[in-house]
């Protein structure tokens, strides 16, 4: 392996690694604002007569951003772990691109339609973007060609 490309990507594993939980904590304050101040726009409205859908969806929200958060965080780490060893591509990461891909259309769903949440309004109106097909359908691609990759190493580390 060529050492400069490894150190880079070394530097950029870590700096992701710095940045992830500056994500957490940006939307932990984002929703000690959202369900705190009030009923304004842009906060949960407790007096509406849907508050049970509206912080069901809320909920649902930070749930599946904490496991996009925490499978990414995993596959940032296993390829710090792997590369010690001298391997770019292994299994765990395979399972957890994959495990990327099913949960990355929910979360990009429940991401579009926040404003179900954080609507003054009762409006439950449901909205459907190419986020939720288009960003899957990316990492579907990038989990097959990863993949590929670790079977070619794999087999490489067979061959003589």
């Amino acid at each position: 392996m060529n050492k400069k490309i490894v150190k880079f990507l070394k530097i950029v594993c870590y700096v992701v690694l710095a940045l992830i939980p500056l994500w957490m904590i940006f939307y932990g304050i984002q929703s000690y604002f959202v369900l705190t101040t009030g009923s304004g726009e842009g906060v949960i409205n407790w007096d509406s007569p849907r508050i049970g859908v509206k912080v069901t969806f809320f909920v649902l929200h930070r749930l599946a951003m904490l496991t996009m958060a925490g499978l990414f965080t995993a596959f940032i780490i296993n390829i710090l772990r792997y590369l010690k060893n001298g391997t770019i591509f292994s299994r765990a990461n395979v399972v957890l691109l994959w495990v990327m891909v099913l949960v990355l259309p929910i979360y990009s769903f429940l991401s579009d339609n926040m404003g179900i949440a954080c609507e003054r309004t009762d409006n439950l109106a449901i909205v459907i973007t190419d986020n939720m097909f288009l960003y899957p359908l990316v990492a579907l691609i990038i989990a097959s060609l990863y993949k590929i990759a670790y079977d070619v190493a794999e087999e490489q580390k067979l061959t003589i």
